[in-house]
This record gives structure tokens, C-alpha cells and sequence, in this order.
């Protein structure tokens, strides 16, 4: 039960230091924002906020969740195969929501150009940057599930030999 709570924690851990770098780059006088809001503008009040803090916290409960869904399994794989369990888990659910998010926008705001033929050049522009993100957050989540699975199984064996 005590290796079961450690890869929780370490999942958390990872997420918040892999979501470190939004409220960063969200906050600071970057153009991050304006590549987020071509996924889905919610307003000036609100991009901050969503962007900023709701949707690293979700990237953290992300990591959480699929943890505790590994965590019951890590004894009897392999540690690559449960770091490849992990990040594939984290990152397919971040770019499904993505599409989700950028879907809702769609349908809210609808597509704002002066011409006709600029719309499938917004479309794809936004799916670039959707992309983007989720290769971006890939990489990281990957880098992250070799940390948290390895210190994971270092505590259980700790545990063990006790």
C-alpha cells in the first residue's frame, strides 16, 4: 500500500514541475497566450485563468490518476513498458481534451475571418498549435515517467528488504 501512495506522490510531484512552465509563460510577457488562444479564445478575463491555472491543474490530476491506474500493475511490468504505460496514458487523454477544448470553442465562438478562404488556414493553424502543445507536453511526460516510475521502484524494493 505505501509503494501505491508513492507513485502517487511522485506523479503529482512531476506534474506540477512538468506544469510549472504555463502560469510562467502564461503570465510573463511572452506570446505563448496568443498560440493558446488559437486553440480556444474564452475572453480576455478568462484565458488567463483557464490556460494559466485550470488546465495545468487538470495536466496534474492527469498524472494523478493515471498513476493511481499504474500503480496496482508496476510490480509485474517491465520498467519501460510502465514508463511507456504512463506517458501514453497522460498523453492521449491531453491531446483528446485539447480537440475537446478546441471543439467547444469552435462551437462558442465560432470562426471569426473576413474571408471565406482563410477559415481552412485558421483550422489548420490551430490544429498546428494543438500539436505543438501535446508533442511539447509528450516529451515532458515521458521525461517525467522515467523519474517517477524509477523512484517508484526504488521505494519498493527499499520496502521489500526491510
Amino acid at each position: 500500500m505505501e509503494s501505491k501512495n508513492n507513485i502517487q506522490k511522485y506523479a503529482v510531484i512531476a506534474g506540477i514541475f512538468v506544469c510549472s512552465f504555463f502560469p510562467f509563460l502564461i503570465f510573463s510577457d511572452s506570446y505563448f497566450i496568443f498560440q493558446c488562444i488559437q486553440i480556444c479564445d474564452f475572453g480576455i478575463s478568462w484565458n488567463p485563468i483557464f490556460w494559466g491555472i485550470l488546465f495545468p491543474l487538470f495536466i496534474v490530476f492527469l498524472f494523478w490518476k493515471t498513476a493511481k491506474k499504474l500503480s496496482f500493475s508496476l510490480n509485474q511490468i517491465t520498467y519501460f513498458k510502465a514508463c511507456s504505460q504512463f506517458s501514453f496514458g497522460v498523453s492521449s487523454k491531453i491531446t483528446i481534451a485539447l480537440f475537446i477544448i478546441y471543439a467547444i470553442g469552435l462551437f462558442m465562438n465560432g470562426i471569426s475571418v473576413v474571408l471565406h478562404s482563410q477559415i481552412p488556414y485558421q483550422i489548420l493553424f490551430s490544429i498546428l498549435m494543438i500539436l505543438f502543445l501535446s508533442f511539447v507536453l509528450m516529451i515532458l511526460t515521458f521525461i517525467s515517467s522515467l523519474i517517477i516510475i524509477k523512484a517508484s521502484q526504488n521505494t519498493q524494493t527499499l520496502n521489500q528488504t526491510k
